[in-house]
């Protein structure tokens, strides 16, 4: 399954506004896409081949847009349980 079939609310737009503020670190902006975008491309199948349904991705990456801060959150404190 290819990015192109994964349907993001947004994602482009979601995607250039995380990355606009952060090209000063030496990648430009359409190199930082391609990488985010094989990142959610890497995670779509991933979470595919663990079991989860086709619509259960696209929730998972619908509450993610819409509420990154929660997901930052899990991840931090999950990095940190296992540090």
């Amino acid at each position: 399954m290819s990015i192109a079939s994964v349907s993001l609310p947004s994602s482009s737009s979601v995607l250039s506004g995380a990355l606009a503020g952060r090209a000063d670190r030496g990648l430009a902006t359409e190199d930082r896409m391609e990488i985010a975008e094989a990142v959610l491309a890497g995670a779509w199948r991933t979470l595919r081949a663990a079991g989860f349904h086709e619509a259960e991705v696209q929730a998972l990456f619908d509450q993610i847009a819409d509420r990154p801060e929660d997901l930052a959150r899990r991840l931090r404190k999950m990095a940190n349980a296992a540090g």
